[in-house]
């Protein structure tokens, strides 16, 4: 039925025809009401209003760069979530830039940054911030607000500082509850483990004191931890045998392994001018790791032909099975075909071992992934020195690596 047309209006009431009276409608943004007037409803009402969306990543340069200011912070924060995540692979949280210092941290955390979030490896942010000693105080400032020092992912609070040396922030973790027992990790390593198979035969020293600290704590080493020490132990005296390692840190890792109760590694045989190569061990495997501790410098070409046979195998071998070939180059193959000639000088190899080498180098040409051809390079390389024992100058390669 048809409204009655209002025809009087006094008092902001509308008289109609028939003698009815109606509130009269402000002209209002809004659907049509079904008797043909407007809704009373206003549109954007200051109590409905909707405030804009945060955004849920961190801007591109939020994890790097000079430490940010309070003020900058909050500049920052007024269009982003405190709990947003980067935009890269890893997913860090705010709470792990390395821009934060103590004040940046405690802002974050008193404005809903969750402090015990973790990136896509597991790690918190006081994971990420252990290891850096500049960083004791930040550290404090996660404990205070309640982080948890044994989450674990891909490492640990307590094996972040213990792997970098952080003396002091491995005593304050562990002052706050980090239990230095804990494994972590696919190889169920703990921060003991960690700092082992991380160190250099230079970081000896450090070494020595986490070791000292968590072993004070019950921690012992495991699984292949005693392989790696032994390992960096035979590294650095092939080193000292040429005259480039260091005797007062081989003096602290003998201290180091009498601590964690691993057996020291016999020093390799160094020649004398003039003197043939020998090996006294049995079996291609042991002969090519003694071969190797004899002629094989700790960084660059071997001084001689014989060292440069046996070091390109280990090199290529390494880079194969190791790394898969992924930092596979031109060098690489130059490398090959060096190999290649080098074997058939001297005392070459018979003629069938020859065939192997060519068949070998082409399977591997290139980074091609193939153990056994390794396995020929290598054997061949022991036979091939052992029947050429008087040492010959290696002219420069044409390859760098």
């Amino acid at each position: 039925m048809r409204r009655p047309y209002c025809a009087v209006k006094a008092n902001g009431m509308c008289t109609s025809a028939g003698g009815h009276t109606d509130d009269v409608h402000e002209p209002l943004r809004g659907f049509d009401h079904p008797w043909g007037i407007r809704s009373k409803t206003r549109a954007n009402r200051p109590e409905e209003t909707t405030l804009p969306k945060k955004r849920i990543t961190l801007p591109k340069e939020f994890r790097r760069g000079e430490t940010y200011t309070v003020a900058e912070l909050e500049e920052i924060f007024e269009k982003v979530e405190t709990t947003a995540l980067g935009r890269d692979f890893n997913k860090e949280s705010a709470l792990m830039s390395d821009r934060l210092d103590a004040a940046g941290i405690r802002w974050l955390i008193e404005h809903g940054a969750e402090v015990d979030a973790v990136d896509r490896f597991g790690n918190t942010a006081l994971t990420h911030h252990s290891m850096w000693k500049a960083k004791l105080d930040v550290v404090a400032v996660l404990l205070e607000h309640g982080a948890d020092p044994n989450i674990t992912g891909h490492s640990s609070p307590l094996a972040a500082a213990a792997e970098y040396g952080n003396i002091d922030g491995l005593t304050l973790l562990l002052e706050a509850g980090a239990d230095p027992l804990l494994d972590f990790g696919r190889r169920d390593e703990t921060a003991l483990d960690r700092a082992m198979t991380r160190m250099k035969d230079y970081h000896a020293p450090r070494a020595l004191k986490v070791a000292r600290i968590l072993v004070a704590r019950g921690a012992t080493i495991s699984g292949d931890t005693p392989k790696y020490l032994r390992q960096t132990m035979s590294q650095l005296q092939g080193l000292i045998a040429r005259g480039k390692g260091s005797e007062e840190n081989l003096a602290i890792l003998v201290e180091l392994f009498e601590l964690l109760g691993v057996e020291p590694t016999v020093p390799p045989r160094v020649l004398a001018p003039g003197e043939p190569i020998t090996v006294t061990a049995e079996g291609w495997k042991a002969q090519y790791s003694e071969l190797w501790k004899m002629l094989v410098p700790g960084g660059g070409a071997a001084e001689s032909v014989q060292g440069e046979v046996v070091r390109i195998a280990g090199r290529v071998g390494n880079e194969i099975l190791g790394n898969g070939g992924g930092n596979w180059d031109r060098d690489f193959d130059k490398m090959l075909q060096a190999y290649r000639a080098h074997v058939r000088t001297g005392a070459p190899l018979e003629e069938e071992e020859l065939v192997s080498v060519d068949q070998a180098v082409d399977r591997l040409a290139g980074g091609s992934f193939d153990e056994p051809a390794v396995d020929t390079l290598t054997e061949l390389a022991v036979t091939w020195v052992l029947r050429n024992p008087d040492r010959v100058d290696l002219p420069t390669p044409s390859y760098r690596r």
